[in-house]
């Protein structure tokens, strides 16, 4: 199955997975040769720090999702309170001038990467962030057993920098909420709330499991309008949006399709469990008083899509079913013939 394109709200996870599949993996090898070469002189807090951000890698992607959340945390916090311990008590690392180099480079650089890694919780990648940047800044205050000595504004520039890629991050994660704020605003029908027919199009571009696509039109739709204004006809789609989305509930998802006519997908359902649905929703609205005169009432048609299609694929034989509904006196609910 082809995979569909990136969209702006999937790239936090496409970050974290290409964090703990190949950057925590990178900083580990990186480490690992620092503490390995020469061989003499052999780093062992090094290596156990290595070895638990591999651990937190594997974990990431062998354990459920679920685990994601606890093991960013850990991943991050491994890190800074691996760099706060060599600020304070040294634990026997080399601080030769390679490592030194490597510190510079990758403190600002995690702190761009950690922006995104915690975009659901911003304040919590800010405090690990500020604090990497914090317990780093004063490690190479400490560094003294390089050769060449760090010139003495490299602590202070380091800082700066590792400042600037925290603004940059914050700029970019706040761009990036507005973009997605932007894409689901697009999809939503700002009138009754619902899903509006780009969802549809973007949701149904892709085959799935089987299931049914009801098309629902609301009756003389156009007298209610013409008789009791367009402020009532809100209203009235207003509440048959509230009884579609209470009743479809967990079973599927609810489009405006347009004007007075909605959408329903109902992936894993058959024909008869998707006819009772659809009765409680027609019960439900006519049941209603909306309006002064004739009861508001429903006609729903029903398609079904088999296996490997798309619910797009369903919607010719349920706008049919739609038109068959209406020509046999509204207010009724008619199934395609299965295909």
């Amino acid at each position: 199955m082809t995979p569909g394109p990136l969209r702006p709200e999937d790239l936090p996870a496409q970050v974290t997975r290409l964090y703990f599949g190949a950057v925590v993996p990178l900083i580990a090898a990186i480490l690992v040769w620092g503490a390995v070469v020469p061989p003499d002189d052999l780093s062992v807090p090094t290596l156990v720090f290595a070895g638990l951000l591999l651990l937190t890698a594997a974990a990431y992607l062998l354990l459920p999702r679920r685990w994601e959340w606890p093991l960013r945390l850990i991943a991050a916090g491994t890190q800074v309170l691996f760099v706060t311990a060599l600020t304070l008590f040294g634990l026997g690392v080399r601080g030769d001038e390679q490592a030194l180099h490597t510190l510079l480079l990758v403190v600002p650089f995690t702190q761009l990467v950690w922006s995104l890694l915690f975009f659901d919780r911003p304040r919590v990648g800010r405090v690990l962030g500020l604090a990497l940047a914090v317990t780093a800044t004063l490690l190479v205050m400490r560094w003294d057993r390089t050769s060449p000595q760090p010139e003495p504004g490299t602590a202070p520039l380091l800082l700066v920098v590792c400042l600037m890629a925290q603004v940059f991050g914050w700029a970019f994660v706040n761009l990036h909420r507005r973009v997605i704020a932007g894409e689901r605003s697009a999809r939503r029908d700002p009138l009754t709330g619902l899903l509006n027919r780009r969802a549809f199009e973007e949701a149904s571009a892709t085959p799935g499991p089987p299931g049914v696509l009801a098309v629902l039109d609301i009756d003389h739709f156009k007298a209610v309008n013409d008789r009791h204004g367009h402020e009532t006809g809100d209203d009235v789609l207003r509440v048959v949006a509230e009884v579609l989305a209470t009743v479809v509930g967990r079973y599927g998802e609810v489009y405006r399709w347009g004007g007075e006519e909605f959408v329903v997908c109902l992936p894993g359902s058959y024909a008869f469990s998707a006819h009772l649905l659809m009765e409680r929703v027609r019960r439900e609205v006519a049941g209603r008083t909306l309006v002064e005169g004739p009861a508001i009432t429903l006609s729903i048609g029903l398609g079904a899509y088999a296996p490997g299609q798309s619910p797009r694929q369903a919607f010719a034989s349920a706008d049919a079913a739609l038109l068959a509904a209406k020509n046999a006196g509204r207010n009724r609910i008619v199934t395609a013939p299965a295909t």
